[in-house]
């Protein structure tokens, strides 16, 4: 059964619980850093279900990863049971200027009411390369965290996109590998603010595992998140990025292999 005591020994977080903005940020930290994003069940044999229990029990119990709709819908509960009122809302991730926004539902993000009346935006389920903690459901504000600046947009009455500025990455011998000049701004994810049940996400997290196109059966990843950087294994390839300060990242390859033809 479902335990929160259990949950937070899982996060490993120990402080007092309040249904305040900066709980809601603690446990955000908390959660992204010790349950990682990985889809590698998915190469096991091992078909995921949107169940709260298998979840619960597969992230919490047996302490492996998941990927948006495990991770969020995990979350989720964990805020409710902390007396939070929250929403789940359907995303669209941008890939880029060719393809544009996936399918709605690609993506499970959650809209969270504090004691306060303050809305947020969470997220513990993106993986690397976005925002650590909540950010206010506040448009046209640039939000300052150690893993970027962020800002959210009015496309419509209900729907709004994210956006990241873009950052200078530097090799780990000093080097620079992207450079950024003025302000660039690159798109995250649209995501409207329509209150969702998790089943509305089935037929999305069954394309997840089952088609060709998803990237997701495509490429084996494992992430860990942290407020000063992350690390990911993807394929045979595995990197960290630690954040330098908001506008610029240090990359670091920690591990290629190559496939040798016999």
């Amino acid at each position: 059964m479902p335990d929160m005591k259990q949950y937070l020994e899982r996060i490993k977080y120990t402080s007092e619980v309040k249904n305040d903005a900066s709980t809601l940020s603690k446990l955000c930290e908390h959660h992204r850093e010790f349950i990682p994003f990985d889809n590698l069940d998915m190469f096991g044999g091992q078909r995921k279900y949107l169940d709260f229990d298998k979840v619960y029990n597969d992230l919490v119990v047996k302490k492996r990863g998941g990927f948006c709709y495990e991770q969020n819908g995990l979350f989720k509960w964990a805020l409710v049971e902390c007396g939070f009122q929250v929403r789940m809302v359907q995303c669209q991730v941008y890939f880029n200027e060719e393809i544009g926004f996936g399918p709605r539902f690609d993506h499970l993000a959650l809209l969270v009411t504090c004691g306060d009346g303050s809305k947020w935006l969470a997220d513990v389920g993106f993986g690397g390369g976005s925002f650590t903690t909540p950010l206010k459901l506040e448009t046209e504000i640039e939000q300052t965290q150690n893993s970027g600046i962020y800002r959210l947009q009015t496309l419509n009455e209900n729907e709004y996109v994210l956006q990241k500025l873009k950052k200078t990455v530097i090799q780990l011998d000093g080097t620079t590998k992207t450079a950024i000049t003025g302000k660039e701004w690159k798109t995250v994810f649209k995501f409207d603010n329509v209150s969702r049940k998790w089943e509305d996400f089935k037929e999305m997290f069954d394309y997840q595992q089952d088609n060709e196109n998803s990237f997701m059966i495509s490429n084996t990843l494992c992430t860990r998140q942290s407020e000063f950087g992350y690390v990911v294994l993807w394929g045979w390839f595995a990197f960290e990025k630690t954040f330098v300060d908001p506008v610029t990242e240090k990359f670091k390859w920690k591990y290629t292999a190559k496939i040798k033809k016999n």
